[in-house]
């Protein structure tokens, strides 16, 4: 035994321990791994998605960086992979799908690609001690590199299934209905009979039924279980869907909760429904959006909160997060054409805890220094109806008139339809300006003024998609001269369109026109003239200055105004971007047109793009410009979009 224990195994070959090198290889093969690739193969290359879901799944594919100790474990990997790809296939309507996989060793490179052949001579012999390795050692060294293998799914969808019928059960408080879907309510499930049967919209289908259920005054309505039958002959499959409705119900009292600053019932009266009205969910989406829509909250949730009591009515309850409901700010701009410009505000948008705005403003350059004042009085004698009031103060030192002019306005504001609204009221003006066939005139007016407006855009200073459009109509007559009297009308549009789905490339119109019809132009107060150049309407040109003019070149107005504009808005980075644009327009002495012929102005502009607008840089230069009358270029520096 003592023997035993002496020679050259002894207890290392019984216990396992083997010398140094025998240790070290015994942990390397514990170590060594496979390499592997994954291949898919026999799906339609134009099944894009399917590929990409069933990539998706793959634990094989996700594990391809930690490959397995052997060729079992890659095989455990692919056999988990077969049952997730047979659900992959049935959620793409292919239920039928048949799936293999095969596992080879990669095919190596043909040697004679890669190096030369050697003498026949020299095959068996051994390599020179010079070499540093002789061929036993590099056969060694070769063993111990597994070869990678290669694991294949093959996959064979079959023909893909097509819904042959969609069928509701719908049980009510009184009654059972089993029947199938009407084409209405198909189209409103987003589901056509013949289309592939696909897992995501039979799945949105369920709740797309709910929503129409809903839309019938079932505020409670649940889905029950979602049964898909197919029939393997047919290739089709049947959806039945089972509904549960719970009971009828019309609006009933509203809860106002987290409200501290703003009043209960202000907030309550922005309900969509009258009393009594039955439960739709549209009418809840309304009154949650018009609520959101008075920047007086961080969040608000409109939702029914259940049962309906015995009168068939249902609780609304109504959560808001009130924000901070005071605000200052201000802004500086400058251009070549009207100098350095400042303005600055103060505004409370709960003066009297039912949502009352009122807006304080100043605003000073060196051709204009103005005070202003707005107020918004919300639910002004019915739901989303507002009174609106306005004056503004300003003293004038332009090219075309010199002098102060005082302005109010009161009247109604409510939304028409979508996107649009109105304003209709009536306002009161003084003026007391010099101009060039003015001179030293006063001006009492009375007079009414309609606004019809549409926005759509997706952005107040920096719109990539939609449009605008603003008529204005506005007669005035003379307090103290009852011979005065004219109406001005203009309309204003401008349209953007974005290029690419991020809105970086937009391509950007504008267009404005007006009239002044019942007085000559000698006769109208000079601020009430139209005038056209700057930074807001035709760049390149100074301020005021397109139009008629006087011996000394400064600007008379007109009776009629004429301007079009484009713009290809490119965003280059995330924060810079460059606009080319080219403008064009005229002021003319009659009401309407002599000719349409226009100054035209063209440039370039530059973009930084900040957190609350792009701050703008443009370069204009007229391309008809008129001889000591027009400078060679001009640049404007600003907030927001030029339209």
């Amino acid at each position: 035994m003592l023997s035993a224990c002496t020679s050259d195994e002894g207890l290392t070959g019984v216990l396992g321990f083997g010398d140094g090198a025998d240790s070290e290889i015994a942990q390397n093969d514990l170590q060594q791994t496979i390499p592997y690739e994954v291949e898919i193969a026999g799906i339609d290359p134009q099944e894009e998605n399917l590929i990409a879901a069933l990539e998706g799944v793959s634990t094989a594919r996700r594990l391809q960086s930690r490959p397995t100790a052997s060729r079992a474990g890659l095989q455990r990997r692919a056999e988990d992979d077969v049952e997730r790809f047979q659900a992959v296939l049935r959620s793409k309507g292919f239920y039928d799908g048949q799936i293999t996989f095969e596992i080879n060793e990669k095919v190596a490179a043909d040697a004679s690609d890669s190096a030369p052949a050697e003498d026949a001579s020299d095959a068996g012999s051994e390599q020179d001690p010079a070499d540093g390795q002789s061929g036993d050692d590099a056969l060694a060294s070769t063993s111990e590199q597994p070869t990678p293998l290669v694991l294949t799914y093959n996959i064979d969808v079959g023909t893909p299934y097509l819904i042959s019928a969609v069928n509701l059960v719908i049980t009510y408080p009184d009654r059972v209905v089993e029947r199938h879907a009407t084409d209405k309510e198909l189209e409103k499930t987003r589901l056509e009979i013949g289309q592939r049967a696909t897992a995501e919209p039979i799945i949105l289908g369920e709740q797309y039924g709910v929503d129409i259920l809903r839309e019938q005054g079932y505020p409670l309505v649940e889905a029950g279980k979602r049964t898909v039958l197919a029939d393997t002959a047919q290739k089709t499959i049947t959806i039945n869907y089972a509904f549960e409705t719970g009971p009828q119900a019309d609006f009933g009292k509203i809860t106002v909760n987290g409200a501290e600053d703003v009043d209960a019932d202000f907030i309550a009266g922005y309900r969509s429904w009258r009393s009594g009205e039955q439960y739709h969910p549209e009418q809840v989406r309304t009154t949650r959006r018009d609520l959101a829509q008075t920047n007086l909250f961080d969040s608000v949730i409109v939702k029914v909160a259940g049962p309906v009591n015995d009168n068939g009515e249902i609780p609304v309850e109504i959560e808001v997060v009130e924000r901070k409901m005071r605000s200052i700010g201000g802004g500086l701009d400058f251009s070549t054409a009207e100098g350095p410009g400042a303005n600055a505000f103060w505004e409370h948008r709960n003066l009297f805890g039912a949502g009352e705005r009122l807006r304080l403003g100043i605003d000073v350059s060196s051709l204009e220094q103005g005070l202003s004042a707005e107020f918004k009085k919300p639910q002004f004698l019915e739901r989303r109806q507002s009174f609106v009031a306005e004056a503004n103060a300003k003293n004038n030192d332009t090219d075309a008139y010199k002098g102060s002019t005082l302005d109010s306005f009161a009247g109604i504001e409510r939304p028409l339809w979508e996107n649009w609204t109105t304003t209709f009221g009536v306002t009161a003006e003084y003026s007391d300006l010099t101009g060039s066939d003015s001179p030293n005139e006063e001006f009492y007016l009375a007079g009414l003024r309609g606004i019809l407006r549409h926005d759509n855009t997706d952005n107040p200073l920096d719109p990539t998609r939609g449009n605008r459009f603003e008529i204005n109509v506005s007669p005035y007559m003379g307090l103290t001269d009852k011979d005065t009297g004219f109406t001005t009308v203009s309309v204003v549009g401008s349209q953007y369109l974005s290029i690419d789905e991020d809105g970086d490339y937009v391509l950007a119109a504008r267009a404005r026109t007006g009239t002044i019809i019942g007085e000559d132009r000698g006769n109208l107060p000079s601020n009430k003239r139209y005038y056209s150049g700057g930074g807001g309407s035709i760049r390149g040109y100074e301020y005021q200055k397109v139009g008629p003019l006087d011996d000394d070149h400064d600007p008379l107005g007109g009776r009629s105004v004429l301007e079009v504009g484009a713009e290809f808005r490119a965003r280059v980075t995330e924060s810079f971007g460059i606009v080319p644009f080219i403008e064009g327009g005229n002021v003319y002495a009659r009401s309407e047109p002599e000719d349409i012929s226009l100054l035209w102005a063209a440039g370039l502009g530059f973009r930084y793009y900040t957190g609350v607008g792009p701050l703008r840089f443009d370069v204009a230069v007229p391309l008809d410009k008129r001889d000591n009358v027009d400078d060679d270029f001009q640049f404007y520096i600003s907030l927001g979009q030029a339209f």
